[in-house]
């Protein structure tokens, strides 16, 4: 499974040790994994895109959408709120990633409902079985399979209508009705 990690910048002086308890949890469930904190993302951009982008802030900003797009999910350490990981984690939920969202302070899910969106407050002592938890979580929900299928003609327009009003496109609202009836079938 591959993972991308990030934290925040600004937040280095004050929070190291926390960024590293949490990239060594990662490590530990054997995921795949690229991070600023490790400093191996950087390698998902060329030299020659590099050269185009230019300055190293741009760089670095394409190296992180990227690593969001490598991933089969994404872990954030957020105890430093900061606009670029949120936007962050945004790209990657819109990308149908499962985003986990880690902080000293707070857990961020009570505060957003997204269905690839995953929070948790956590000390030196929780961090290892609450990364353990999501990654294990995650790897039976990575989406890495295609149906391919025949729908009639008024089986199409059904659902093309009723995605639309959901707001969803057609395949999220035939994966939401699988998963609605996976959790009918637990109960």
């Amino acid at each position: 499974m591959k993972i991308f990690y990030t934290a925040s910048f600004w937040g280095k002086d004050k929070y190291q040790r926390y960024y590293d308890l949490v990239r060594e949890a990662l490590e530990k469930t054997k995921v795949e994994l690229i991070s600023p904190e490790k400093g191996n993302y950087l390698d998902l951009v060329s030299k020659s895109e590099a050269a185009r982008l230019g300055n190293a802030k741009m760089i670095h900003y394409e190296a992180i959408r990227r690593g969001i797009e490598w991933a089969d999910a994404v872990v954030m350490e957020v105890s430093n709120e900061d606009f670029q990981l949120g936007h962050e984690a945004t790209l990657a939920m819109q990308a149908k990633k499962h985003v986990l969202c880690l902080s000293i302070h707070e857990d961020f899910s009570v505060k957003i409902n997204d269905r690839y969106f995953h929070g948790a407050k956590y000390n030196e002592n929780s961090v290892w079985w609450t990364v353990e938890e999501f990654i294990n979580g995650v790897r039976g929900n990575v989406m890495s399979e295609r149906l391919n299928m025949f729908l009639s003609v008024n089986q199409l327009k059904y659902v093309a209508q009723v995605s639309a009003k959901s707001g969803v496109n057609k395949s999220e609202y035939i994966r939401r009705l699988i998963e609605h009836d996976q959790k009918r079938s637990v109960k």
